[in-house]
């Protein structure tokens, strides 16, 4: 009798097991499609599209740099070029450099490069990437010995980083790891309910001050790029509204002044139509795929597609005093009448 009771407990746990994950998903098909989940088993897509294009020298000769959020600006939109979305997480300007200094060492010739930057562009620390397994730089980028850099993954908890067995990333193709459309179906259906998720009440937060080496390394990309006649093109990404507010707001117009010395860009950051709307965002650090085509809009030049006329100032050492005045401005307005949201951020940071 003992051992039928046991078997009766053992098949009601193991349906529990089974049903109410389902049951979840049938409540909440979205609840498993979130970007941090869908993407949970992320390969280090630095080293393996820095071997994929060593492996098609001549398949692209226009490249998209940048972190993550990049990663939904779609190359196909660049129509007159080749271009390859050479996103990769929390990529950061010295890792572009050592990338493509490889590649025109290596000859890829190279006609394009877009450049998008970050609030932690200047405040991540590139040396603390090649301690992660998800980040390392391909071994003939950094120097390191190839004997160093594998030996990192035969850890069998780290060895997946080296493969792209997740069908989201297509990295022989655009570059571009790609959305499953149950997220999209979720967010055009349920736009209420997605606009108030509490995940977006919750900044994706950084530290550090590396603006003086950041600008060093990008003028060093600007050289490399005028020595090889390389057309190039930076921008600052569209920061979330709660993470633009939580950033060291006084650094990011430093490095905002510094970069407008030595080279022009489009800044789509600042409390813009865009970023304050909840509607274009995945969560507080990832920009949706229907943001990255007005990116690619406005640095094309596009007059084919409406791009809201606050999204995306192009700033020049002319014009950056005028536009940091209108960023403070701007900034000190949306305090006064939202308070709410400062308050919440305030009380995240005493935590």
């Amino acid at each position: 009798m003992k051992s039928k009771k046991w078997i009766k407990i053992f098949l009601i746990v193991l349906l529990l097991g089974v049903f109410q994950p389902l049951l979840s998903i049938l409540t909440n098909p979205y609840l498993t499609m979130q970007p941090d989940n869908y993407y949970e088993q992320e390969p280090n897509q630095n080293f393996l599209k820095v071997k994929y294009i060593l492996e098609n020298k001549n398949k692209y000769d226009s490249f998209i740099f940048g972190s993550s959020r990049v990663g939904k600006i779609d190359p196909k939109l660049f129509k007159h070029n080749k271009c390859y979305n050479m996103t990769y997480s929390e990529g950061i300007p010295y890792e572009h450099l050592l990338n493509i200094k490889l590649f025109l060492k290596e000859g890829v010739k190279i006609k394009n490069i877009f450049i998008g930057l970050d609030d932690f562009s200047y405040e991540v620390n590139p040396r603390q990437h090649f301690q992660e397994p998800m980040r390392k730089p391909h071994y003939l980028a950094s120097g390191e010995s190839s004997l160093n850099f594998y030996s990192v993954y035969k850890n069998l908890s780290h060895s997946h980083f080296l493969t792209n067995r997740n069908n989201y990333y297509d990295i022989n193709n655009t570059g571009m790891p790609l959305v499953p459309k149950e997220v999209t179906t979720y967010i055009e259906t349920h736009k209420e309910a997605h606009n108030l998720d509490p995940k977006f009440l919750k900044p994706t937060h950084y530290e550090g001050n590396r603006i003086n080496d950041t600008i060093i390394t990008i003028k060093e990309i600007i050289k490399l790029s005028k020595e090889n006649n390389i057309n190039i093109i930076f921008f600052i990404n569209p920061i979330h509204k709660i993470t633009y507010l939580d950033t060291n707001f006084e650094n990011f117009q430093n490095f905002k002044k510094e970069l407008s010395n030595i080279t022009p860009y489009y800044d789509f950051s600042g409390l813009n139509s865009i970023t304050k709307n909840n509607y274009y965002y995945y969560e507080t650090s990832h920009y949706r795929l229907i943001v990255g085509k007005l990116i690619a809009t406005r640095i094309l030049n596009d007059t084919s597609i409406n791009v809201p006329k606050d999204f995306g100032v192009f700033v020049t050492k002319d014009n950056i005093e005028a536009h940091l005045m209108n960023l403070c401005i701007q900034r000190e307005k949306y305090r006064i009448t939202h308070p709410k949201d400062i308050a919440e951020i305030e009380a995240l940071k005493k935590k």
